[in-house]
């Protein structure tokens, strides 16, 4: 009987208790957000996230939710299986893809002013990645950051020149 109760306040009071009973928990820091892959049908945004793994078993990575901002508009929003692991004992900056649809990224860039190939926007993005650590279970790690994202340039990505040639008529019909 007091094994069960103490094992339901150990559970139940959550992490707090953990850190006081001394088990470790890994770090996430987000390092960058940035654009990698592009064509016409996708384009793929990274979040590059360092991870501090302190248990002696590697970490698995499950998936990642994220919400990005920009001027306190949102622009983009959703969630993706990363399916990665982290070594035991090792700190790591991992890129985790987000995939979106060609125009999702058009809806989202149209509606920004002065916008153009090679433009930095400021950003907001909060992150959430959920991990299955030992004693922990399935845990989420919330993440904030701000920055500036880099709208890629017609070097960059040849299909961009399309993206904004829609984008400027686009705007120009409204």
């Amino acid at each position: 009987m007091f094994a069960l109760i103490f094992f339901s306040t150990t559970f139940l009071s959550g992490c707090s208790v953990l850190n006081e009973l001394g088990v470790p928990k890994p770090t996430f820091a987000l390092k960058d957000v940035k654009f990698g892959q592009m064509n016409l049908k996708t384009a793929t945004l990274l979040f590059d996230v360092e991870v501090q793994n302190p248990y002696a078993v590697d970490l698995p990575l499950l998936n990642v939710d994220y919400a990005l901002t920009t001027q306190q508009s949102p622009l983009f929003k959703g969630q993706a299986d990363i399916s990665t692991t982290i070594p035991a004992k090792e700190k790591k900056i991992v890129s985790l893809p987000i995939t979106m649809n060609y125009t999702d990224v058009v809806n989202a860039l149209k509606s920004l002013k002065d916008v153009r190939p090679g433009s930095m926007i400021p950003y907001d993005a909060a992150v959430g990645i959920s991990s299955k650590a030992p004693v922990l279970g399935t845990i989420r790690i919330p993440i904030q950051k701000s920055g500036d994202l880099q709208i890629p340039s017609l070097r960059d990505a040849s299909g961009w020149k399309n993206i904004f040639n829609t984008i400027e008529k686009i705007k120009s019909v409204q």
